[in-house]
């Protein structure tokens, strides 16, 4: 059974902000200043951005979907629950895990302590394979089956940069991804300068930066993320850095899985129009 963890547990900090309203609706301005950015309803009759990330991922061949959510959402699980009780959940199996936020601070403490969290409340995942990745992008059925199929343990996909719309001046602030000839991960370099973004071209002189989608083996992400630090900067604990530091010890860890397409997100307000236009053309009546 393919499982694929759903990293929903941020504040969207950027998507409040007063930026973009002009363009949107009342109802979706008030969506996007109190839900979860998975839950905006950007799509036909109001359907929310992550059913069709989910609806994906059945595409995919994945039936089982953990989604980690913040502590103050308490409109996910009911709308999932209602899909599956309506018989409308593609056949999905939902679990769910909640991202604590520690008594001094304000919002959750990173990436990599999603993943703790959410692994350490499904102990019935252990020693099992499955992908993560964000509830605001919306990730294809052929990056994600790539992972499903993939043979390596533990995965990254690396997006080249044109393809994914990235102007070469703004690669800068990406995390590029820097793989050996074999394609196998050497490191994810956070906001690259000029050297470190041409020493990270591949052999057809191609960047590929990273979008938070991997695959893992369970008990290997696990030990990992349980022991990477706070970022002294960020002050959060950060899964790519976590990943960089399993491939490092461990050559031959981590595979990377170049890619040549777009990925739609919803970072901000001004990506909703964006977004909502884009699941018309491609997904119809869905």
């Amino acid at each position: 059974m393919a499982k694929l963890l759903i990293m929903a547990g941020g504040m969207s900090s950027r998507m409040k902000k007063a930026e973009g309203n002009e363009t949107l609706d009342s109802t979706l301005i008030e969506q996007a200043n109190t839900l979860p950015k998975g839950m905006i309803g950007v799509g036909k009759d109001g359907r929310p951005f992550m059913d069709y990330l989910i609806y994906n991922a059945h595409r995919a061949g994945y039936t089982d979907v953990l989604i980690l959510k913040n502590p103050k959402d308490h409109v996910t699980k009911p709308y999932y629950d209602q899909l599956v009780s309506e018989n409308k959940a593609w056949g999905i199996n939902f679990k769910y895990a909640t991202q604590q936020i520690a008594p001094d601070r304000e919002k959750p403490a990173g990436t990599a302590d999603a993943i703790q969290q959410a692994l350490e409340q499904t102990p019935e995942w252990k020693g099992e394979r499955f992908t993560v990745c964000n509830s605001d992008n919306l990730y294809s059925v052929k990056v994600l089956r790539l992972l499903r199929e993939n043979p390596v343990q533990n995965a990254v996909v690396s997006y080249e940069s044109i393809a994914l719309g990235v102007a070469p001046e703004r690669v800068k602030a990406f995390a590029v991804i820097k793989a050996d000839e074999e394609s196998y991960l050497v490191e994810i370099i956070e906001k690259p300068n000029e050297e470190q973004i041409e020493s990270a071209r591949d052999k057809n002189g191609k960047i590929g930066v990273n979008m938070n989608v991997f695959h893992f083996n369970y008990d290997d992400i696990l030990e990992y993320v349980t022991k990477e630090p706070f970022n002294p900067v960020r002050n959060e604990r950060e899964l790519p850095s976590a990943v960089m530091k399993m491939a490092r010890e461990n050559p031959k860890k981590v595979i990377t899985v170049p890619v040549e397409e777009n990925v739609p997100d919803l970072t901000s307000k001004g990506d909703i129009t964006i977004v909502q236009q884009y699941l018309v053309e491609e997904f119809g009546d869905f």
